[in-house]
C-alpha cells in the first residue's frame, strides 16, 4: 500500500522526495511489474479480508485497508489497460494516494482502529 501511494503521490512531491520519483520509474520501467502490482493486489485483498490482525474478527477482518488496496487495484488496472501509461489520470490521483498513506499508517500504527 505504501509503494502504490508512493507511486500516485510522485508527481506532487516528488521534487521533495527523490524516492518517490525513484519508486515511481521503478514501477513504470517493467511490464512485468505494472502486471504484478494487481495480481499481489488482488491477493493482498483477499489476505486482509480473511485473515485478519489478531484482534480483528474472522471473516471480514480489515475491511476499511482491504477496500484501499481493492481501489489501488482498480487504479493501477487502469493504468495497466490505457494507452499512454505515463500521462494517464489514473498515475495522477493524488487523493486516491494520501487515502492509502493515511490508510497505511493508521493500520500500522493502530490496527485496532481499522477494524470492524
Amino acid at each position: 500500500m505504501l509503494a502504490s501511494a508512493a507511486i500516485l503521490l510522485a508527481d506532487r512531491y516528488g521534487m521533495h522526495m527523490i524516492l518517490l520519483i525513484n519508486i515511481r520509474s521503478f514501477y513504470l520501467d517493467g511490464r512485468k511489474r505494472q502486471i504484478a502490482f494487481p495480481l499481489a493486489g488482488f491477493l493482498l485483498t483477499a489476505g486482509l479480508l480473511f485473515f485478519p490482525v489478531s484482534p480483528g474478527p474472522i471473516i471480514l477482518g480489515d475491511l476499511l485497508p482491504a477496500f484501499t488496496v481493492l481501489a489501488l487495484v482498480f487504479n493501477f488496472t487502469i493504468v495497466l489497460t490505457s494507452g499512454d501509461r505515463v500521462t494517464s489520470a489514473a498515475l495522477k490521483n493524488r487523493h486516491l494516494g494520501t487515502f492509502a498513506l493515511l490508510t497505511a499508517c493508521i493500520h500500522f500504527l493502530f490496527p485496532s482502529i481499522v477494524l470492524i
